[in-house]
């Protein structure tokens, strides 16, 4: 399975929908709901950081600052399914939670990739949102 396919099955799953009905349905039937998962909920501050140590331009992490890691995550997602479905949803668009280059920008003008769009790895979860093994939890 794809992981765009299992992202939109996220609350669709077997155990809500039959999977043959989720395939079936129109894309535009779905009521997609679109979620940064650093801005969304943060269920486990043991990842804030990303496992990375020292300040905030080493690690990413400042919820004080706007263009820096927040601390929400996969968990966060997770436990809080039964409010998105509660508003109706069908299915979920994630932004990237591929593993990121936490940092960049020039002196001064410093950012970190809270967005997940600077992928480094296309293979892994960024620690910032949680392991591989919460994203499959997510899914399930």
């Amino acid at each position: 399975m794809s992981i765009a396919a299992a992202l939109l099955l996220a609350l669709t799953g077997p155990a809500i929908v039959p999977i043959e009905q989720v395939r079936a349905r129109a894309a535009e039937d779905e009521i997609i709901y679109f979620v940064l998962p650093d801005r969304f909920d943060n269920a486990d501050p043991t990842n804030d950081t990303g496992g990375l140590t020292g300040d905030r331009l080493a690690t990413g992490y400042d919820p004080t600052a706007k263009g820096f890691y927040h601390g929400g995550d996969l968990k966060g997602l997770t436990r809080r399914l039964d409010y998105i479905q509660a508003l109706g949803v069908t299915a979920i668009w994630i932004g990237p939670i591929f593993k990121n280059k936490p940092i960049q920008g020039a002196a001064g003008q410093e950012s970190a990739g809270y967005h997940g769009y600077w992928i480094t790895d296309f293979t892994t979860v960024d620690p910032h949102f949680g392991t591989d093994a919460d994203f499959s939890a997510f899914v399930d």
